[in-house]
């Protein structure tokens, strides 16, 4: 069952007032949950969601989005999380026919295939856009809620069309893309009615994909190729079993990567992230660090298998959330106070179903 969490003032902790600000004021972000605590709500969604065959997962989502969210501090008040478990569930279950009528209608129409491919690129853009939206609907920050305005074509652009010409360009426009695509998400999310602003610099783009992925990628291709090259030409005692390595040495080039390159476009968008005349925002996200933490949480969840999931959990978001911050340049409390007076009534009754998960 859904639990709403309201805003809580911590008084636990020394924090900034919040009144009218003469000069910018720097408020930490914070996140007070821990392992123990995720442990107990962690066990009891996988066991149930075991015993109801994956139909109490919807359930098990708002309680872990709840307990992520309320535990997730900018100053001293939290976000709150509003979705129900019957939403989600019925989002899930109405994809859950699209697929058996899409396997039964392959199986005996194999034909179609292609068409269903077809229909799905072109209806996926819907799919992203109501997951999105469903997402920043279901959060608030002290009782203001946040939305999502991207439009359809625009996101068939950056996640349908984008990618492949990424590829096509041998990664030569995916530093312009990428500053396109932070922009384009940070400035279709709103807090209340107040539009969130993004200028990041193309430059700046190009400046993290060399030093993010051109540059890694050579080091590590010369360490793989040397040996073999050497092996290749008689100056190695390598046995044949080398060659075997090569696309392991591939897979984790990939991941190392795209992995420092994503977390220096989020610092990126982070940095140029601005609500209004009232707040900006900053990222201090040490790629390398940050890295390191994932990786170790993976092989640590595998070797447990999966009891340090809630742990692993927990050390990302503690990790994310110390290395973030905000700037407030104006008196928040009367910017609270207008947003939730001119909220629409509309807004606070809206709800879609649950989608795709898309995140930065």
């Amino acid at each position: 069952m859904s639990q709403r969490i309201e805003p809580t003032l911590r008084k636990n902790k020394e924090t900034q007032p919040e009144g009218p600000i003469n000069r910018p004021q720097s408020s930490a972000v914070t996140f007070e949950g821990t392992a123990s605590e995720y442990f107990g709500i962690w066990i009891v969604n996988v066991i149930l969601s075991i015993i109801t065959i994956g139909i109490y997962s919807a359930w098990a989502k708002v309680k872990r989005e709840t307990y992520f969210k309320s535990n997730l501090f900018i100053g001293k008040y939290n976000f709150g999380y509003h979705a129900t478990g019957f939403q989600i569930f019925k989002g899930r279950l109405i994809a859950f026919l699209v697929l058996i009528v899409i396997n039964i209608a392959t199986t005996f129409l194999p034909l179609i295939s292609p068409l269903i491919v077809l229909v799905f690129v072109f209806w996926a853009p819907m799919l992203i856009n109501n997951s999105m939206r469903f997402s920043a609907r279901m959060t608030s920050y002290r009782n203001v809620r946040f939305n999502w305005s991207g439009t359809y074509w625009q996101s068939f652009w950056f996640f349908m069309i984008a990618p492949i010409i990424s590829i096509v360009s041998l990664g030569i426009l995916t530093p312009l893309i990428s500053k396109s695509y932070y922009a384009y998400f940070a400035r279709s999310h709103s807090y209340g009615t107040s539009q969130f602003s993004c200028e990041p610099r193309t430059r700046d783009y190009y400046f993290a994909y060399v030093v993010g992925v051109v540059v890694p990628v050579l080091i590590i291709v010369s360490m793989i190729a040397a040996p073999f090259a050497a092996y290749k030409f008689g100056y190695s005692k390598f046995g044949n079993g080398f060659e075997q390595f090569i696309p392991l040495g591939i897979i984790f080039t990939l991941f190392f990567a795209a992995s420092v390159y994503k977390t220096l476009c989020r610092n990126l968008m982070m940095r140029s992230l601005q609500l209004s005349d009232v707040a900006q925002f900053d990222s201090s996200i040490h790629p390398f660090a940050y890295l390191w933490i994932r990786v170790t949480n993976i092989v640590a969840s595998i070797f447990t298998l999966g009891l340090l999931i809630p742990w692993a959990s927990i050390r990302d978001h503690k990790y994310l959330s110390d290395c973030s911050k905000v700037l407030l340049m104006g008196d928040i409390n009367k910017f609270i106070d207008k947003e939730t007076n001119t909220k629409s009534s509309f807004g606070e009754e809206f709800a879609e179903l649950e989608g795709f998960e898309v995140t930065i």
